[in-house]
């Protein structure tokens, strides 16, 4: 009987992700996503591997894997958010982690997240260790950056850059408000301590700022609270750029750790940029295989070297973090840009919901 019961749930699942595959692969294979003459401030949002998609391997896996992949993947995030109720019995989220706690629950936690990766088809996770005088004619480490991280810094393609960082530090995230309230993912980002920011009020930003700067002097002073995770793009991309990033990780001066995400462009590139969370996930699920490659410098990047001293107070943060941003796309291996947040929202009401019309 309950055979019975696994093979009509699977049946229905598979038949659920062909339906809703089928449509996006219409959805998406129109000029309005494929328009090359667009912009340069729109390009970094927008979604250039259509043609690289490859339908048949996605009707398959809906049939085979996408059910057992979407079961698992389901069942980890509960089986995390259990396991974190559980490591936070008796001691506020606002509180650092007892150390005992943070030994026993951490490699738990971290394991959980890599096999959330596993479910979802990460089958490659690579790992690669960088150092900044490969990269900066001068630079030299200093005692500051030999220290713990207590902010860390990265590129942002999609909601798997969550997944990587929980696998492999842990942290806290630096997160928009509307997060908070995301069915299960929400809970989680919770769980780890993160900062919330509502980005329409100038009040909530200024308390973020506060909170980090205030978080930052406790890890600083050995109390057990993770490393603070920022995306300084303020938004996601297509992962073939960078953008400007926003000053609140940089106006502290002080040492961050730099670390990148790069996601295989096989056939299906696991970014968000335009094409939403949702079918996004779905494309990734129905793949037999996805990469994605961690890059991490080694020690903190101090900006010691670059005498900020002698530039006026309001310029040293801007500095600073284009300095970051430059090292970060050396890294990649991908061109910077000058665009922003508004301008991913100006190009999807424009371009990709056919609001102008296409020549």
């Amino acid at each position: 009987m309950f055979s019975v019961i696994l093979t009509i749930f699977h049946i229905l699942i598979a038949l659920f992700s062909l339906v809703l595959v089928h449509q996006g692969l219409k959805k998406f294979n129109t000029p309005l996503y494929k328009k090359l003459n667009i912009p340069e401030k729109y390009k970094p949002f927008r979604r250039t591997d259509i043609d690289n998609w490859n339908k048949w391997e996605m009707y398959i896996c809906s049939i085979i894997l996408f059910p057992f992949r979407s079961f698992m993947c389901f069942v980890i995030l509960i089986l995390f958010i259990l396991t974190m109720q559980v490591a936070t019995i008796g001691f506020k989220l606002k509180d650092p982690w007892p150390e005992s706690r943070l030994k026993i629950f951490k490699p738990l936690l971290q394991s959980l997240a890599k096999a959330y990766f596993y479910a979802s088809g990460f089958i490659f996770i690579k790992e690669k260790r960088l150092r900044f005088e490969d990269f900066i004619p001068g630079y030299k480490a200093t005692e500051l950056s030999k220290g713990q991280p207590s902010i860390i810094i990265s590129n942002h393609n999609s909601q798997y850059d969550t997944v990587a960082y929980i696998y492999k530090y842990l942290p806290s995230f630096i997160s928009k408000l509307s997060v908070s309230k995301y069915p299960i993912f929400g809970q989680i980002t919770t769980s780890l301590k993160s900062i919330y920011v509502d980005r329409s009020s100038e009040e909530s930003r200024q308390k973020c700022i506060t909170d980090l700067a205030e978080r930052v002097k406790q890890i600083n002073q050995g109390e057990q609270y993770p490393p603070v995770i920022i995306f300084p793009e303020g938004t996601t991309t297509n992962g073939e750029f960078l953008i400007p990033f926003k000053r609140g990780a940089f106006d502290p001066l002080l040492p961050v750790k730099i670390c990148c995400l790069k996601y295989s462009k096989r056939r299906f590139h696991p970014v968000m940029d335009v094409i939403g969370i949702g079918y996004m996930t779905l494309f990734t699920l129905n793949q037999f295989l996805n990469e994605v490659e961690i890059i991490e410098f080694q020690g903190l990047f101090d900006p010691t070297y670059l005498n900020l001293q002698n530039y006026p107070q309001e310029q040293r943060g801007e500095i600073y973090a284009e300095a970051c941003r430059k090292v970060m796309a050396q890294a990649l291996g991908i061109n910077l840009i000058e665009a922003t947040f508004r301008d991913s929202m100006e190009y999807f009401d424009e371009y990709v919901t056919g609001k102008i019309k296409i020549e």
